[in-house]
């Protein structure tokens, strides 16, 4: 299902290719985008690998990876109400036609390009020297083709043992791999304490749980001696507060004279990965981790780091339970782990939904616009203020400019993550460059809430007219932002 946050994301990024490495058009921004994503491309393989052009026979790129030939067709749109629309059959079927006779090697020189013609010769010095296979790729910002048109492409390559099933990519998947494309892989280590370990599993969930010496954490997020490796904690709902004092009781209880007892003063660490590999019932065995990230437990694992930066020797004393998940990423699991995980520092609503998919897109689309969204308290604290937008602010706008719910945008933010939060972030009509539109329109009532605000500290005199709102405009900024 084609929604305007996605949109958002693709078109945002076209638009920014399109304008700063002026492309002939956004089509072709579109490809660079598409094959930078799919295949990370150079920009000197983009050349090389780009067909489009008149006499393509809708065959946009061939990308020759090794023996294995990528033969793809794009189709973009900047209008959000033609993206809801499927790929054009007509012109599938006449990718279908060109792509048949590629694979079949009764290309006609006469009737197609000269880039797609150079390729087609390529395919064939390839074919004649070993065993070559086909990946067809029909890549959209719309929806997918209807079923009786993937049909006939199907029929088209069953007959040929060399291709794979043809890949349909709409803007949703892209999305998805943009956002995947963005979270580092991080595998690791770690070794439980003598036997002090067991495993429980209920069908396709396996959980081990165990105690860990902290030093073996520190081993297991540091980058360097004087930096924790932030990639393992992007999944984790929290930004790390130094100045919070629960950390700081975190950090004194390590330092104690008595930090033995920590191992029963904190509640551990929870980590997800997609797999886990031990050998069972055995001493001391060490625990591979594969994609992992720590959901739960930031605080206590940057606070450790503190503590190992400063007075590394008394970590050595120092045991911690470890609970390690296995699930996939994409598995519900992940998500309730993360939400009824400890609460060493209570998780608030906005917390638990800084890792919403529509969130992370909105921060991409953000990006793209060369702003930083912050989906988390706190996330973006060493960039230029100016570049940064609250999302809990742009919600509260959201709420009195669309919901025309100005009073609660004013007295119930809290809404904006519980009770209204499907309604203000819908991914059907939200998008990155629509929440700017009202933060602009926000902004100067905001400066004039401040000029208003200091003359009343200093007893100054308001003046009434034209902006009678002004002695109460904490609340009716809101309100104004609707006209």
């Amino acid at each position: 299902m084609s929604n305007l946050a996605s949109f958002s994301v693709i078109n945002q990024k076209v638009e920014k290719i399109f304008s700063e490495e002026s492309t002939a058009n956004k089509g072709t921004a579109f490809t660079y985008l598409c094959l930078r994503t799919l295949f990370k491309l150079t920009d000197e393989e983009l050349e090389e690998t780009i067909t489009d052009g008149s006499m393509d026979g809708e065959v946009d790129a061939i990308y020759i990876d090794d023996r294995t030939i990528h033969i793809l067709t794009f189709k973009y749109t900047d209008k959000f109400e033609l993206s809801q629309k499927n790929y054009p059959e007509t012109d599938l079927d006449q990718f279908i036609l060109t792509t048949d006779l590629i694979i079949s090697g009764n290309l006609d020189e006469k009737a197609i390009n000269g880039a797609v013609w150079e390729k087609y010769q390529e395919i064939r010095n390839l074919a004649s020297t070993g065993k070559i296979e086909f990946k067809i790729h029909v890549v959209s910002n719309k929806l997918h083709p209807v079923d009786h048109a993937k049909l006939k492409l199907k029929n088209a390559v069953d007959k040929y043992r060399i291709v794979e099933e043809p890949y349909y990519l709409d803007q949703e998947d892209l999305v998805a791999i943009i956002l995947a494309n963005k979270s580092k892989q991080i595998d690791g280590q770690i070794r439980f304490i003598d036997k002090q370990h067991f495993e429980k599993s209920d069908g396709n969930v396996k959980t081990v749980i165990g105690a860990v010496a902290a030093t073996d954490l520190i081993k297991l997020i540091k980058l360097n001696d004087n930096e924790v490796n932030e990639d393992a904690f992007n999944e984790n709902v929290r930004v790390y507060k130094p100045k919070h004092r629960v950390n700081k009781a975190i950090i004194e209880s390590a330092l104690d004279d008595n930090n033995f007892q920590f191992f029963y003063l904190n509640n551990g660490i929870t980590i997800l990965c997609e797999n886990v590999d031990y050998a069972p019932n055995t001493r001391s065995p060490l625990a591979e981790l594969k994609n992992f990230q720590i959901i739960n437990g930031g605080q206590t694992s940057h606070s450790l780091f503190e503590v190992y930066k400063s007075s590394s020797e008394k970590l050595e004393s120092i045991e911690l339970l470890v609970r390690i998940c296995e699930a996939k990423k994409e598995d519900p699991l992940s998500e309730k782990i993360s939400e009824t995980s400890n609460n060493q520092i209570p998780v608030g609503s906005r917390d638990l939904h800084s890792n919403d998919l529509i969130q992370r897109k909105l921060e991409e689309e953000f990006k793209t616009l060369g702003f930083y969204y912050e989906r988390k308290p706190n996330q973006y604290s060493d960039k230029q203020k100016d570049k940064v937008f609250n999302n809990e602010i742009l919600g509260q706008l959201f709420m009195a400019y669309h919901l025309e719910l100005a009073s609660e945008a004013k007295n119930s933010k809290s809404k904006v993550f519980s009770d209204l939060y499907d309604q203000i972030f819908d991914e059907m009509v939200i998008s990155a460059s629509e929440l700017i539109r009202l933060y602009n329109l926000y902004k100067p009532l905001l400066l004039q809430k401040k000029e208003i605000q200091k003359k009343k500290r200093k007893k100054g005199c308001i003046r009434e007219g034209s902006f009678c709102f002004q002695s109460n405009i904490s609340y009716c900024k809101w309100h104004e932002t609707l006209f």
